[in-house]
Formats: structure tokens, C-alpha cells, sequence
């Protein structure tokens, strides 16, 4: 029992003086501060330290900046071909079984020759679909005339400039499809041989467009918006489908 009290008595003695020590630390260092506030050279000091701290924060914060800037990806490519064929008979294309479903499965057939060569064609983000393949292409016809008939072609393309499957070289979607025309590629001896000669030059538009949960900055890149609400559950964001994304 005696001995109990004496490691007690000891441990009080240990504690009572660590408290000691720490008040005694505080007090000087709130007397130090004091002094400093009260004189022009102190004020110097603080404010020489605050600068420091300042400084310290903008250097540690850089990174994090330039990593938000950063976190931009290319935005998909759609790309549209129109060609014309002036001297169609039009009359006829209601009368023949399928058009449309003849006409795309034709369109796409020239663009995957186009594509065997060179690499016109591109995919959506996380392997949605097989890379560089023409099939979701969307392949739409418009009378224009009695005797003019329109055909628009519209799918995700590569960047500009576009490689060659078996040599180092490069061009752009729109030479090579210009080369695809003028070589009769989209000259057809099937039904749509109803279409006659296709015009030389054929008419090209692009546009750039992000999937859902993301925005679109510097006309060709996306941004993911980060958006969190308190009390709104984080819901993993689903791609917008091809068809929608792609408007004629």
C-alpha cells in the first residue's frame, strides 16, 4: 500500500509538472507575441511571416491547379459527307424493295474500303465498340430534285491527320474521301445504280461532342463536371448512345 501511494504521489508529481512546463510555454509565447504586435519591427516580422506563409500555400496549391487544368481529353470527332447525284432517276427509288437498308449497307461497304486503307474511321471511349470500324455509321437520302438525289454519310472519325494501314504516311479525312469519290467508290452497279455518276467534289462538315457528364471547352476538348451535392448520391454517369449523339 505504501508503495502505491509513492508511485502515485510520483505520477502527480510528473503530471502536475509537464502541465507546469506546457502553461509556462504558452504564457511566454503569448508574452512574445504581444511584444511583437506592440512594436513597428514586430509588425515587420508578422507581416514577413505571413508573406512566407503565403507564398508556401500558392506553391503547395500549383500542382493541384495544374492538375484541374490538365484533366481535359479530345472530344469525339463526327464527321458528315454529302454526295451529290445530280443526274438521278427518282422516280424509280420508290420502287425498289429496301432502299434504305440497300443504300446503307452500300455507303458503309465504300467507307470500310476507304478505312482498309486508311484509317478514317474511330471509335467511342472504353472499347464500346471494335476501333476503327465503319459500321455505326449513320447513312441517310434526300430528294433534292426530279433528278437529284443527295446521300449524307455520318460517323465518329480519327483526328486529322489520319495514318496509312500499311505505309508511314498521313492525309485527312476529307482527301482521301474526295480520292474514294473521284475513283468511283460511290459509283454503285447494284440498285442504287438508279443514282447515275456522283459529282467530283463532295460537301464535308465536322463537329466535336462530349458524352454526358462532361462539357466541352477549346471547341475540341471535354472537361468532366465534377458536381457533388450534399445530400445527392454519387451515380456512376452512362454514355450517350451514338444514335443520339449524332444529329442529321
Amino acid at each position: 500500500m505504501n508503495r502505491f501511494r509513492e508511485l502515485k504521489s510520483s505520477t502527480l508529481l510528473v503530471d502536475g509538472s509537464e502541465a507546469n512546463s506546457e502553461t509556462s510555454c504558452i504564457r511566454r509565447g503569448n508574452a512574445h507575441l504581444d511584444q511583437l504586435v506592440e512594436s513597428p519591427s514586430g509588425i515587420a516580422i508578422l507581416d514577413e511571416m505571413l508573406a512566407r506563409i503565403l507564398l508556401l500555400v500558392l506553391l503547395y496549391s500549383r500542382p493541384a491547379i495544374s492538375k484541374d487544368d490538365d484533366s481535359t481529353v479530345p472530344a469525339v470527332r463526327v464527321v458528315r459527307i454529302q454526295v451529290e447525284y445530280p443526274n438521278a432517276t427518282v422516280k424509280d427509288i420508290p420502287k425498289i424493295h429496301k432502299w434504305n437498308s440497300i443504300m446503307r449497307n452500300s455507303v458503309i461497304a465504300s467507307l470500310r474500303f476507304i478505312n482498309k486503307h486508311w484509317l478514317i474511321c474511330g471509335s467511342g471511349p472504353n472499347g464500346e465498340r471494335p476501333a476503327n470500324d465503319c459500321g455505326k455509321a449513320q447513312v441517310t437520302g434526300e430528294v433534292m430534285g426530279d433528278n437529284h438525289y443527295r446521300i449524307n454519310a455520318t460517323f465518329i472519325s480519327e483526328r486529322d491527320p489520319i495514318k496509312n494501314v500499311k505505309v508511314d504516311a498521313t492525309s485527312t479525312v476529307i482527301a482521301v474521301s474526295q480520292i474514294g469519290l473521284k475513283g468511283g467508290i460511290f459509283q454503285y452497279t447494284n440498285a442504287l445504280k438508279v443514282l447515275g455518276k456522283p459529282s467530283n467534289e463532295l460537301v464535308f462538315d465536322e463537329a466535336f461532342f462530349c458524352y454526358k457528364g462532361a462539357v466541352l471547352v477549346d471547341g475540341d476538348k471535354c472537361r468532366k463536371e465534377i458536381r457533388v451535392l450534399r445530400d445527392d448520391p454519387i451515380r456512376e454517369r452512362e454514355p450517350i448512345e451514338i444514335d443520339r449523339l449524332i444529329a442529321l
